[in-house]
């Protein structure tokens, strides 16, 4: 059994199934998994994805709390074994040890492409900014610090928010 949040929007693969509150009428149907810290970048994403005629194959949101039910690797795992996913987009954000632990994974077990976008670039250190985890309290907690360790495991970047669609696209 795979634990959901706290403080997450669910799960969804589009025409098959929904435990949350993801507003299914922007999903499509397709081979990105989306995994994420924040529900309303995910539904971004998928938004973007949906309007270039482009599907997901099943989104997750873990939640922004600093403990999780289950873990950016966790479904990085489950996206690997999922023949209808060709391509996985991670959504994070500051604070915790998370995405640098995903990045790892991504490098030493993924074959399937990778791509992230990490909130807070602007964030100050100290700071909590919206979800209760989003603080950068130590080394490897910033948004530029995930983004360079993401980079050396050899996962793609998304820049912006805005650019979702468009990065993901080119990618598959």
């Amino acid at each position: 059994m795979t634990l959901m949040g706290p403080n997450c929007a669910g799960v969804i693969s589009p025409g098959r199934a929904l435990l949350g509150i993801m507003p299914g009428h922007i999903y499509a149907q397709g081979p990105v998994g989306i995994v994420g810290r924040s529900g309303t970048l995910g539904y971004e994403a998928a938004s973007q994805l949906k309007a270039l005629g482009v599907g997901v194959s099943t989104s997750v949101g873990i939640g922004g709390d600093p403990i999780n039910g289950s873990s950016f690797t966790d479904h990085l795992k489950s996206f690997e074994q999922d023949p209808e996913t060709s391509l996985v987009v991670v959504i994070g954000e500051i604070g915790g040890p998370q995405e640098a632990e995903a990045a790892k994974y991504a490098r030493d077990h993924m074959h399937k492409r990778v791509v992230a976008y990490i909130a807070g670039l602007s964030a100050p250190k100290g700071r909590t900014m919206g979800h209760a985890g989003a603080i950068v309290t130590g080394v490897g907690e910033s948004a530029a610090e995930k983004i360079e360790i993401m980079r050396e495991a050899g996962v793609g970047i998304i820049e912006r928010p805005s650019d979702f669609g468009a990065v993901i696209a080119k990618m598959l």
